[in-house]
């Protein structure tokens, strides 16, 4: 019996993969391999605790800590019999992992990706995915050489839990951190944990709720939404052997619990693997339904068009070819001639004319409003019953995408819908009744991962 994975995966190369394909629809790639463990990625600003939480994690100094920034590359951290770190090619085809297609980022990025492995059954169920604290944009560009935004889109797609981490020095105020949170991380936000780490180092309530509502107040400027997303406080005890640390009056054990909060998280991630599948599989047939919808429409105008092209152009031919044969019977030559010239200038006429429509076609398929319009007649029978707010901000998703399609494709293409409506019929079972039914499988299934004991609880 197929699992839940195993049938999204199907689904997606059976009913959305073709028809995205067909219709040039961008989408990211889809995990081909269903036994690959899951992944939770680590973001946040530079000194912000990520390495150190990994640290805790595994209990080990795997990674390197410190005030300043201390890589620029990311660093996959996944069960290895023995330690070890490998490079980027190694890390782009090892059998556990699904990351065969980061190589796209290019040998800048490759060459400052990391595998590293170690002997830790939490590893055995989870992958870590370590990455640069977020700096200043320009001084990212100066010290990377890749594109720092397509790689953590490339990861953020992949994981199944992202931790971000903000500290007390820098609550949410770099340009990274901002440009991640609003433009990288969109639509991801089912998968988002925040973290405002480090809360020991406050040495009283003032000092904690300044930074908090310093960090809320940034999140809210830079996040468009009413409510602002929830915020976990936390803090890492001290290793064992290491002394305490002067912590000022705050009470550490409502901090512990939160830690707890997110050592949970990442015990679910397993879990939230399985559903964040369905839910992503939910999101791209919904989305790809709709862009076949509107590719659906535009293509019937275009061919509406084209039909009423081709009637005039037979009217026109029509007509001249009668005139033509009438004017055989006037004597003059000159008469015959002109109306020749006339019938033949007629038909040049509308040829041309169909043409420069084709062209306008084309031009104006790309425009904004053109592209409303054609959604909102496509969607007509749902958003006249009433507001679909959800179809209208899918939409507004989309439309780039679907913009790129049409310039790629052209309206000719988009016109010859041979066998479209059965595909999209065919999605639309998938996206109302197939998908759905997947989340009946997924009760229950939350294994348990072997945190430490002694790093899991107060």
């Amino acid at each position: 019996m197929s699992t839940p994975e195993q049938t999204a995966a199907d689904l997606h190369e059976r009913v959305l993969a073709p028809l995205a394909k067909r219709l040039a629809f961008d989408i990211a790639h889809w995990p081909k391999n269903s036994a690959a463990t899951p992944v939770v990625l680590f973001l946040g600003n530079h000194s912000s605790g990520k390495s150190s939480f990994i640290n805790h994690l595994v209990g080990q100094p795997v990674q390197a800590t410190g005030l300043a920034p201390t890589d620029d590359g990311f660093t996959v951290l996944t069960w290895g019999s023995q330690p070890a770190t490998a490079d980027g090619p190694t890390a782009t085809s090892h059998p556990r992992l699904d990351f065969g297609d980061l190589a796209h980022l290019g040998p800048a990025f490759t060459s400052k990706l990391r595998l590293k492995t170690l002997p830790h059954d939490l590893l055995r169920s989870v992958t870590l995915v370590d990455s640069p604290g977020m700096i200043d944009a320009m001084g990212a560009v100066n010290t990377r050489g890749y594109e720092f935004p397509a790689a953590v889109r490339t990861f953020a797609e992949r994981a199944d839990l992202i931790l971000f981490f903000f500290d007390p020095d820098k609550p949410g105020t770099t340009a990274e951190a901002v440009s991640v949170l609003t433009e990288t991380l969109a639509g991801l936000s089912h998968k988002l944990l925040l973290i405002l780490n480090k809360v020991d180092q406050f040495d009283s309530f003032p000092d904690l709720a300044r930074t908090y509502g310093t960090l809320c107040w940034n999140l809210a400027k830079a996040i468009a939404t009413k409510d602002i997303p929830h915020i976990a406080l936390c803090y890492l005890p001290p290793e064992d052997g290491a002394p305490q640390r002067a912590r000022g009056v705050l009470p550490l054990a409502e901090f512990d619990a939160a830690r707890l909060q997110v050592l949970e998280e990442i015990r679910r991630t397993p879990a939230r693997r399985a559903d964040n599948l369905v839910s992503e599989l939910l999101q791209r047939g919904r989305e790809i339904h709709l862009h076949a919808r509107v590719c659906r429409e535009l293509g019937r105008n275009y061919l509406r068009m084209r039909l009423q092209w081709l009637a005039t152009l037979a009217f026109t031919t029509l007509l001249a070819g009668v005139a033509g044969w009438l004017a055989w019977s006037v004597p003059e030559w000159s008469t015959r001639l002109l109306v020749v010239l006339i019938g033949v200038a007629a038909i040049a006429g509308a040829w041309w004319l169909g043409r420069w429509q084709a062209r306008r076609f084309a031009r104006r398929s790309l425009n904004t409003a053109v592209l409303d319009e054609a959604f909102s007649n496509a969607c007509e029978g749902e958003l006249t019953l009433r507001d679909r707010a959800d179809l209208r901000a899918l939409w507004e998703t989309i439309r780039p995408r679907t913009a790129r399609a049409v310039q790629l494709l052209g309206p000719a293409r988009l016109a010859v819908s041979f066998g479209l409506g059965m595909q999209i019929g065919r999605l639309h079972k998938a996206v109302t009744q197939e998908i759905p039914a997947l989340r009946r499988d997924l009760g229950g299934r939350q294994p348990e991962l072997p945190l430490p004991a002694s790093r899991a609880t107060v």
